[in-house]
């Protein structure tokens, strides 16, 4: 080869590389505002809902979303500046799919400085990660501004974190609403508080609605009416019972423009009973029961007329008499979240949820309407009479009715068909008081979807159910003994919002348990306990051998110990050090085996991509060589 050809070869690669760096440039250039994305997780989590790209596509005004985050903080742990980072990365998401009519603005509020006092004129809440509090607070909030309207997220929890999508959503839907959204209420309990003096306070009424005043304007609809005010945006019925046809017509109607019902029924409501005020017949027993089942019926539910769910596995302990108690099957105390659905939002924060003597829903959705049980009772529930739910003992399960699941609380959604294909129809006068007259024009079908939460429980919302009353410095004040007021209250901020938070479901968790870790040491204390049980009632056999050996001894030598009772102790020192030995090798076991299966997914880890690499290489070589040949 001469030395020109050299040459020529060594200015050709030298050429080659410069114009791939050149290439290279060129593509990062003109690709490097580009945001390609793949969501590859197993729960979606990083993939917004169709519901939330629809409200963030429309919105008619630019939302600024100020994320608040201390993320310069050098005692930040790792997990939490990693779900910081989780956060920005799903707001990029809500800004790309509003095609620009969502700025993100980010700030690291510092102690002292213009943006940390923003952050704090905001509402928004710093968290010291000092135990005794002297270090500089944490600000992990976020803040929605349309216009004149703004709204906060005080402190973005990472435990809510499969709860973050319907936060965002929500922050975003309340800050372009025109108007606070308005409930209908409907009772024929005193919801509102008891009519008092013209020189009394306002009556204060039950807490689920007094909570509702804060966030909603409230309207008292007092049956019966012909229509619902266009301007209601959701109706809550609350232990709706005999409710004439033209009542039933005008929410029927209201259903069929698109309108949301959330409607607590009961077969035995206890709140009403107590009560004991309703006009009574001598000759009549009173009903304490109500539903809808006249309009449910034709969407394919009903509420089963006079029966209560008995399930064993969510008895509650309820006191007969003075001194006496007993498991009540009929008074569910659904603990530990059982029965309830983590993946709705409305239900994904639940731990605990009590329905004394609720209902049960059978029957499947028609066509045109989605079913989605909420709340369920255990695979052993069953339905019992009514009359017999609150008697003690268990005579009363022999007439109970197998009902595996029993649905206590569901939500329906879609096009619903018409209870009145051929409009109200007017009732006869009775007591000189007419039916109203329905309108003249109605809607035989569905003009737009609808939404209907029903709840198979009234008591559930009521205060002595729900909340301890005590007294705090001359203040009244109410302690949650349970969820039932969040779900009651959930369900209204679901059904009151955007369309986008109808169904909204809850996002997977970014981490991910070991699963064969967990049941490595399940296993390992299950048998652990079994030793330890084993030992205590072995050291329980020996006290009661000693006090035996002790007894048949003579009153002067109570103090020195026996032959015997010496070869018991012995004996049982040597089985304690035995089982001593083998818990020890319990945990000597577990240990090996997870240290086992870290050092395999860590190998894995570290030679999965060389490996595959090689592989990739070795293959693309051997194919060439193939070819050459």
């Amino acid at each position: 080869m001469t030395k020109d050809r050299k040459l020529t070869d060594a200015f050709s690669h030298t050429a080659g590389v410069f114009i791939v760096l050149g290439i290279l440039i060129a593509v990062n250039v003109l690709f490097g505002s580009l945001r390609l994305r793949a969501d590859l997780t197993e729960d979606r989590i990083y993939t917004l809902s169709d519901g939330t790209r629809g409200l963030v596509r429309d919105l008619e005004r630019t939302v600024v979303l100020k994320y608040y985050f201390s993320a310069g903080n050098p005692d930040l742990p790792v997990p939490i500046k990693q779900f910081g980072q989780r956060v920005n990365d799903l707001l990029r998401e809500y800004a790309s799919a509003s095609r620009g009519r969502i700025r993100i603005e980010r700030y690291d509020p510092q102690p002292d400085s213009d943006e940390e006092e923003w952050a704090q004129r905001y509402g928004l809440q710093g968290q010291s990660l000092d135990p005794l509090g002297f270090g500089p607070p944490v600000y992990m909030g976020l803040v929605a501004v349309a216009g004149a309207r703004e709204a906060a997220i005080p402190f973005v929890s990472p435990g809510e974190e499969p709860r973050l999508e319907y936060a965002i959503t929500r922050l975003i839907s309340e800050v372009v609403q025109e108007r606070k959204p308005k409930l209908g209420v409907m009772s024929p309990l005193p919801v509102l508080g008891q009519p008092r003096g013209p020189m009394m306070q306002e009556p204060q009424g039950w807490l689920f609605i007094e909570e509702l005043k804060r966030q909603y304007e409230v309207q008292l609809l007092t049956p019966p009416f012909n229509a619902v005010p266009d301007d209601i945006d959701l109706v809550v019925a609350i232990h709706p019972k005999d409710l004439q046809d033209a009542t039933l017509f005008a929410l029927d109607q209201f259903i069929l423009r698109g309108g949301r019902l959330l409607a607590f029924v009961d077969p035995l409501c206890l709140t009403e009973q107590q009560r004991m005020d309703q006009p009574m017949q001598p000759w009549a027993m009173p009903s304490f029961a109500s539903d809808l089942n006249r309009l449910m019926q034709n969407w394919g539910v009903e509420l089963a007329a006079g029966r209560v769910v008995a399930d064993p596995a969510a008895a509650s302990q309820v006191g007969f008499g003075p001194g006496g108690a007993e498991m009540m099957p009929t008074w569910l105390s659904l603990r530990g979240g059982a029965g309830i659905d983590k993946e709705q939002i409305v239900t994904s924060g639940l731990d605990a949820l009590m329905f004394p003597f609720p209902g049960a829903f059978t029957g499947e959705a028609v066509e045109g309407l989605t079913r989605t049980v909420l709340v369920r009772a255990s695979e052993d529930a069953s339905l019992l009479p009514a009359s017999l739910a609150t008697q003690p003992g268990p005579e009363k399960m022999r007439s109970a009715m197998p009902e595996p699941g029993a649905s206590l609380a569901l939500r329906l959604q879609g096009r619903f068909p018409t209870a009145f294909p051929d409009g109200a129809p007017r009732a006869a006068p009775e007591d000189g008081e007419e039916d109203p007259a329905p309108p003249a024009d109605f809607l035989r079908e569905a003009e737009a979807e609808g939404v209907v939460v029903l709840v198979a429980d009234v008591d559930i919302i009521f205060d002595e159910y729900a909340v301890r009353r005590g007294n705090f410095m001359g203040q009244i004040v109410y302690q949650p003994i349970n969820n039932n007021l969040d779900f009651a209250i959930n369900l209204v901020e679901e059904l009151a919002g955007s369309d986008a938070l109808i169904g909204l479901r809850s996002r997977g968790r970014v981490d991910r348990p070991f699963h064969r870790v967990l049941a490595l040491a399940a296993r390992a204390q299950a048998r652990g306990q079994q030793e330890e049980l084993r030992l205590q009632s072995r050291l329980q056999e020996l006290q009661i051998r000693l006090s035996e050996l002790q007894t048949g001894k003579q009153e002067d030598q109570q103090f020195i110990l026996s032959p015997e009772q010496q070869h018991e102790i012995e004996r049982f020192s040597q089985e304690r050090f035995e089982t001593q030995r083998q818990l020890r090798e319990v945990r000597k076991n577990l240990r090996r085996d997870i240290n086992r299966l870290g050092a395999l997914l860590k190998s894995i880890n570290l030679l999965a991509m060389p490996i595959a690499v090689a592989t990739f290489g070795l293959g693309y070589w051997w194919k060439r060589r193939q070819r050459g040949a």
